[in-house]
């Protein structure tokens, strides 16, 4: 790796991966004890790349077949169904055609292309959309091929919560239920950024996965064990930043995973190796980042009210708000009533632009945060 702080969303090796081992272990106590995980946390946090983590351990890789979908941008079940089913035949390609073959012959509802990678020499499926004429029926027989493989399965599904604003919602969510029931030789991840869906579909009594799942809440990283990764990586290419530095950035946004390996991911690339990095330089890279954000930041700005806009600043600027319709919060920031804060706050938190942790109120962009409260 040429940089080290890896910003892509995509799992490279533990050597770049920073801590998570109480994690690390209970998600892999969950599978290997057939317990179902609801794992939480906010957007940015980690999630994926704990899963990533976890499916790299050689007693998960050798024993178990594993899957992992992120339904984030999906809004239909046939969405959720085609993304599923490219995902499983994706992963059957190093296996050979015959898996292909038997995939194919349980999930005879698809109409599958087959052909081969001209690169590798694999085999491939090509699904569309307009095959998935009944998604149910589809998810089944995806659902009895998995049952069917010679190991076990493991499925990640990231950003479970999307399920619930399909049409049907609730109906797709008891037929998934009523699926993952029946499973035998298959266990599930639900992974999910919106902390008030998610404790929803999975605390509250009334719906299908009520206590079905063992949960896993996904907190910052020790500020200790995150600032050691920093500086061992900086360290191995002869680079100094110190201590004072990283806790600086960890302090700026709270420890949340991905803003500060952005951070220090453009601290690498611009740290000398006969000038260590500093609070100053650390500044100049977060205004460099946020600059470079600005003119989305602005569209994203204008085409909120102007009521969501008077509140995004007050947030930004106070970073965290325990109480935002209170009578003090409303009179510094001259917002106009407690009954327009609370008017603007809903389609804020709907959308997860501001995220509720903790008892405090935070805009869930920190990069975006800082914008706001930098140029208002």
């Amino acid at each position: 790796m040429d940089n080290p702080f890896v910003i892509t969303g995509r799992y490279v090796s533990a050597e770049y991966f920073c801590d998570r081992e109480k994690e690390t272990a209970e998600l892999v106590s969950n599978i290997e004890n057939w317990r179902n995980t609801v794992l939480i946390s906010l957007r940015r946090m980690g999630k994926s790349g704990l899963i990533s983590h976890v499916y790299a351990q050689e007693r998960i890789k050798k024993n178990y077949e594993t899957f992992f979908i992120d339904i984030y941008d999906t809004t239909s079940l046939e969405d959720f169904v085609l993304l599923f089913s490219k995902e499983i035949s994706s992963r059957l390609q190093p296996k050979g055609m015959k898996f292909f073959e038997k995939f194919v012959s349980i999930v005879n509802s698809l109409k599958v292309s087959l052909g081969t990678d001209m690169a590798t020499g694999f085999p491939t499926a090509d699904i569309s959309l307009g095959e998935i004429v009944n998604p149910v029926k589809t998810l089944e027989q995806l659902f009895a091929f998995l049952e069917a493989s010679e190991k076990p399965c493991i499925v990640a599904i990231d950003e479970f919560q999307q399920i619930a604003d399909y049409r049907d919602g609730k109906k797709n969510i008891v037929t998934l239920r009523t699926l993952v029931q029946s499973c035998r030789k298959t266990g599930f991840i639900f992974a999910g950024s919106n902390r008030r869906m998610m404790s929803r579909l999975f605390n509250n009594p009334s719906e299908p996965f009520f206590m079905s799942c063992t949960p896993i809440h996904l907190e910052p990283i020790a500020k200790a064990r995150y600032s050691e990764f920093v500086r061992k990586h900086f360290e191995a290419d002869a680079k100094m930043i110190s201590e004072e530095c990283v806790e600086y950035v960890y302090d700026t946004f709270e420890g949340h995973t991905w803003f500060m390996q952005y951070v220090f991911n453009r601290m690498f690339e611009l740290t000398d190796k006969d000038s260590p990095a500093t609070v100053a330089s650390a500044d100049e890279a977060v205004s460099h980042i946020i600059d470079l954000f600005a003119p989305s930041f602005q569209e994203l700005f204008v085409r909120r009210s102007e009521r969501q806009r008077a509140l995004l600043i007050a947030v930004a600027k106070s970073r965290k708000v325990e109480s935002p319709t209170s009578a003090v919060f409303i009179s510094k920031y001259r917002l106009q009533s407690a009954s327009a804060v609370q008017g603007a706050m809903k389609p804020l938190l709907d959308d997860e632009t501001i995220s509720f942790l903790d008892g405090c109120y935070f805009i869930s962009n920190r990069f975006f945060s800082l914008w706001l409260a930098r140029r208002y």
